[in-house]
């Protein structure tokens, strides 16, 4: 993401997008089980693109979306510029998206609070990491828990109009808050019982070893970020005319 951030492409970030759907593959994670999420992801994104294209009015007028007919019209311009911009941000959106959930399908907590803690972290914020990447299935647990009491009871979410929006927020928000600090609440508890903060130093049942496979994607990273500010300060045009 740092790469994107300093050489925005579209073009970079579809191929990183590739990318990262080869380590969904490779890992063996199934987008398919979060079928509906991804369909909404998907659609955002998209969203995303069509407003950039309303709203972005520099570069080469290419049409309008409303053409002039008699004297009405024409209405919002499409530039070149503007789609560019579209899928610079859309793609962005999709890459950052689809790597955290690849990132926290794959990543072992406890593996990676020891990792952060060799790296002169103290625990506490590495264990603050490791207790939001934990807390996030469980939450996604709670949701659907809390849509199947709503159906229970009667209750469908809609989301035809601004007052059927709140009502769903009010009847899904609560109860996850609610279930949310009673879970804080028993895992503060649990954490003061077992004297967590009080050394300051902390034992690990598992340790994270360094491996050959960690050296080389730290130099290909390295290297992908050297070419990104390479890119970004006028350097490599031939590369450039590709990506």
């Amino acid at each position: 993401m740092v790469g994107i951030i300093v050489y925005p492409s579209w073009r970079l970030s579809i191929v990183l997008l590739f990318i990262v759907f080869i380590g969904f593959r490779i890992a063996k994670v199934p987008i398919r089980l979060t079928k509906g999420r991804t369909k909404f992801i998907v659609i955002f994104s998209v969203l995303l693109l069509l407003v950039q294209v309303l709203v972005t009015r520099n570069g080469v007028l290419l049409g309008f979306i409303i053409p002039q007919i008699g004297g009405f019209g024409p209405l919002f311009p499409i530039t070149d510029f503007g789609i560019v911009r579209g899928l610079a941000i859309s793609s962005r959106f999709l890459l950052l998206v689809f790597s955290s959930m690849l990132f926290v399908s794959v990543t072992d907590p406890t593996l990676l609070a020891h990792s952060l803690t060799r790296l002169r972290i103290p625990y506490r914020y590495s264990f603050s990491l490791v207790i939001a990447l934990r807390f996030l299935p469980l939450f996604d647990l709670e949701n659907h828990t809390v849509r199947i009491a709503q159906k229970s009871r009667g209750i469908t979410p809609e989301v035809t109009g601004l007052r059927k929006i709140i009502r769903t927020v009010q009847y899904t928000f609560f109860p996850l808050l609610v279930s949310a600090l009673s879970r804080v609440d028993s895992l503060s508890m649990s954490m003061d019982g077992r004297g967590f903060g009080y050394s300051a130093d902390r034992s690990y049942l598992r340790k994270s070893s360094w491996r050959r496979s960690d050296t080389i994607v730290t130099i290909l990273t390295i290297c992908f970020l050297a070419v990104c500010l390479l890119l970004s300060v006028g350097y490599l045009p031939e590369v450039a005319q590709f990506i």
